[in-house]
């Protein structure tokens, strides 16, 4: 199964995801999901001066994602993919992503958002979907980097 991690982190590409689950995972691909970076060409452009040059960054909307999954399922390159919400991993896990992980990295607070672990900020509907998730048989875990220890979900709420 070449989509070997998933990950939320709203900060997308930045240190830890390059230095450490990059090279854990020795993906090939990154693959962001997120329908407004999809639009932002700054940003894409940003985001690719900061992946290592050997990497191949792909960044789409959630429109076809099923086609995408399955194009990267099949291919021989491993790839990890970063979103910015449970609801996007949500979507995801509904259109065909093989994986029974979801790592929750960084989830920035705000307002409509509490702390849930450490880093990790969460508002009430995104709670229900990380448990949602794990009820339907995804682990759902935290952790920073790979030489972390997993802390999951159902033992923090």
């Amino acid at each position: 199964m070449p989509i070997n991690f998933l990950r939320i982190d709203d900060r997308l590409i930045h240190g830890q995801v390059v230095v450490a689950w990059i090279k854990n995972y020795r993906a090939k691909r990154v693959m962001i999901v997120d329908d407004q970076v999809a639009k932002d060409e700054f940003l894409i452009g940003v985001m690719k001066m900061v992946a290592p040059s050997e990497i191949e960054l792909v960044v789409v909307p959630c429109e076809n994602i099923d086609e995408k999954i399955k194009k990267y399922e099949q291919d021989s390159s491993n790839t990890i993919i970063l979103v910015k919400t449970p609801n996007t991993a949500k979507f995801l896990f509904e259109n065909g992503l093989q994986i029974k992980k979801l790592n929750v990295g960084g989830m920035g607070a705000n307002p409509n958002r509490h702390q849930l672990y450490k880093n990790v900020s969460a508002s009430d509907e995104e709670v229900q979907i990380l448990k949602e998730l794990e009820a339907n048989g995804i682990e759902v875990y935290f952790q920073t980097t790979p030489s972390n220890p997993v802390v999951l979900l159902s033992h923090i709420k």
